[in-house]
């Protein structure tokens, strides 16, 4: 129910799972995809549908502009880059407005930070989404199936990372242990958790910045520090599964992918275990139009959108299943971080660096593949290097 795809490029996570034994399998793609635009679906090839000559030719100047922008923003330290006032003052939604992006290529831009951020191009800094880019290659590495950010898949779960990396580490693991107040002193820390406290001489604080405002710092973080939880919000996104006998859709020569202009949901993908059956679609919703339904609601509008690009076989699924990330109770929103205008450059340089004997992962905090698992290994292989330095 949490993220799902690896690809080219993410080595980091590609290697521990390698090391954990956790094969991988290709995500499908044989056959055309789907788009369903202004009331009627029709099929397209790539990554980018043509809907016009025209429209084509749009996507392809804004994706050259977005391309040289991204380009130019240093990974490490993006409030250093050549016009980052100027980029991080607007957000993608204005940048689209200000060199006349047709509606049609808004449209599409809008799906694209639906999916990476879980939030609308209007609520996303043009800084943060060209560093975000950047981070992972360039548009095509990161919209991509093949050779892309969806390459791959782990049939198993991803879950199964962490739970095998937590089998070799053995009761050093403490679950159930939500930590409520860290607090420095002059020999590192005192962790209290629900279980107790933990006596350390360094902690790494391995969530997302919006979450850490719920742990209790003793003495305070510094105001910068705060502000930068306060200003890093999580952003919010769905995801809904829905089981079929067998993937009907490839005998009529559909891959699966499909885009939708009209939701909930917005972008769908074909995670079929193999060709027999049975046949697996996920689709991503947007959560603003699909959170506070019922659960009778959610079915029915998921399976209303399969059905208006897969035909009416889609209707009738053997099993359907969803997970609302911005419902959590003990940590909201996903997929991850959707940094609004202005809060790079006023806030990016406290992201990951230390408080003393307090170190920060997370994958947010990450210069490669931020966002996704890779990042999030990567963090932690950083955060971790720096504590065993100082130790």
């Amino acid at each position: 129910m949490g993220g799902s795809f690896v690809g080219p490029t993410q080595d980091a996570v590609l290697e521990l799972a390698a090391e954990l034994r956790i094969p991988t399998i290709p995500t499908h793609h044989d056959g055309n995809n789907l788009i369903y635009w202004r009331g009627s679906a029709r099929p397209y090839s790539g990554t980018i549908p043509r809907l016009s000559l025209l429209g084509l030719l749009d996507m392809g100047r804004l994706r050259w502009q977005f391309e040289r922008i991204s380009r130019a923003v240093p990974v490490a330290d993006p409030w250093n880059a050549r016009r980052a006032g100027q980029l991080d003052d607007v957000s993608l939604g204005q940048w689209l407005r200000l060199v006349r992006a047709s509606a049609s290529s808004r449209d599409l831009m809008a799906i694209m930070s639906r999916v990476t951020w879980g939030c609308e191009p209007d609520d996303v800094s043009l800084l943060h989404a060209a560093r975000y880019v950047h981070a992972a290659g360039g548009l095509d590495r990161l919209l991509d199936t093949e050779n892309g950010a969806q390459q791959d898949r782990f049939p198993g779960g991803t879950q199964q990372i962490a739970e095998l990396a937590a089998a070799e580490l053995g009761d050093r693991v403490v679950l159930d242990a939500p930590v409520r107040c860290i607090e420095r002193h002059g020999a590192g820390v005192t962790v209290t958790s629900s279980q107790g406290h933990a006596e350390a001489g360094f902690v790494i604080v391995a969530i997302p910045p919006a979450h850490r405002t719920a742990i209790e710092f003793n003495p305070p973080l510094p105001p910068e520090y705060q502000e930068l939880a306060r200003n890093w919000p999580q952003g919010s996104l769905s995801k809904a599964y829905a089981a079929y006998d067998k993937p009907f859709w490839r005998a009529k020569g559909f891959s699966g992918q499909a885009l939708l202009d009209r939701g909930p949901v917005f972008i769908t993908f074909d995670v079929s275990p193999d060709a027999d059956g049975p046949g697996i679609l996920l689709g991503f919703v947007d959560a603003r139009a699909f959170d506070s339904l019922s659960a009778d609601q959610r079915r029915r509008e998921t399976l209303r959108c399969f059905a208006s690009v897969f035909g009416d076989e889609a209707l009738d699924p053997l099993d359907y299943a969803d997970h609302r990330w911005g419902t959590e109770t003990f940590a909201p929103g996903g997929p991850t971080a959707a940094v609004p205008p202005g809060s790079w450059t006023r806030f990016g340089r406290y992201l990951r660096e230390p408080v003393g004997p307090i170190h920060w992962a997370g994958t947010e905090t990450a210069d490669e593949w931020t966002g996704f698992f890779d990042g999030a290994v990567r963090s932690g292989q950083r955060a971790a290097a720096e504590v065993s330095a100082k130790l």
